[in-house]
């Protein structure tokens, strides 16, 4: 798990063990160093992976979940409808995988980090510039990208508030609803009360003035806040 900042991936993945009342012991990553003790066992320098008994590592949030099912059904952050958790991966996508929601916003935020003095900074960014394929075209769209991608997740709580439901998909508390919860800090952190993370990051996640500040609706925070006082822990822990 990354240590030291909430990266929102190590933070869903813990919170969906915690959800299932899963134990686990957590293992520091660094963010932007090499990490090569943890490469040398587990065959990945990122994080979250998910290390269970000899099996192979799992490093990406559906295969994470899908062991935490496996290990304990219940309670399940999946609906048991095909099509309804069907809906619950699609969205976890457009927030957590490839050129998603946090991938358009990881571009930004290695810009900031490019752009510091600090030379330790600068190398943090230049590691997480490989990993994304940082480059100005990649930049150019990416805030257009997040901010389409944030109108798209609160007209779908809108339509689920019609429809009389406090959660994305169905009436009850799935995983796109926890993972919203995590990944919503890349554009409103939670407060330094419950979340203490380095003043440099919480400033480079601040969106003021942009596009995406505009596409972050009220509802999207609100629901964000909800999750966190029903089904998830605070403070943050990294």
């Amino acid at each position: 798990m990354n240590k030291g900042v909430p990266g929102p991936w190590s933070q869903s993945a813990k919170y969906v063990f915690e959800v299932k009342s899963i134990p686990y012991i957590p293992v520091a990553q660094l963010a932007g160093t090499p990490n090569d003790e943890l490469h040398d066992w587990t065959g990945h320098r990122n994080a979250p992976i998910a290390i269970f008994d000899d099996e192979l590592p799992r490093v990406g949030w559906h295969e994470i979940i899908m062991l935490a099912e496996r290990l304990n059904p219940e309670p399940s952050l999946l609906p048991g409808d095909a099509a309804a958790r069907a809906e619950v991966f699609g969205l976890i996508t457009e927030i957590a995988s490839e050129n998603g929601f946090a991938w358009q916003r990881r571009l930004q935020l290695i810009e900031g980090l490019n752009a510091s003095l600090d030379e330790r900074v600068q190398s943090g960014g230049a590691t997480l510039a490989s990993r994304y394929g940082y480059s100005d075209a990649a930049l150019s769209q990416a805030e257009g990208r997040a901010a389409e991608i944030l109108k798209m997740l609160s007209a779908k709580l809108h339509a689920q508030q019609d429809a009389g439901s406090n959660y994305f998909v169905g009436n009850g508390f799935t995983a796109v609803d926890l993972y919203w919860a995590c990944f919503s800090q890349l554009v409103a952190p939670l407060d330094e009360s419950v979340n203490r993370m380095p003043g440099l990051i919480r400033n480079l996640y601040s969106v003021e003035g942009t596009t995406i500040a505009a596409a972050v609706n009220p509802i999207l925070i609100a629901h964000r806040d909800r999750v966190y006082e029903k089904h998830l822990s605070l403070p943050l822990e990294f």
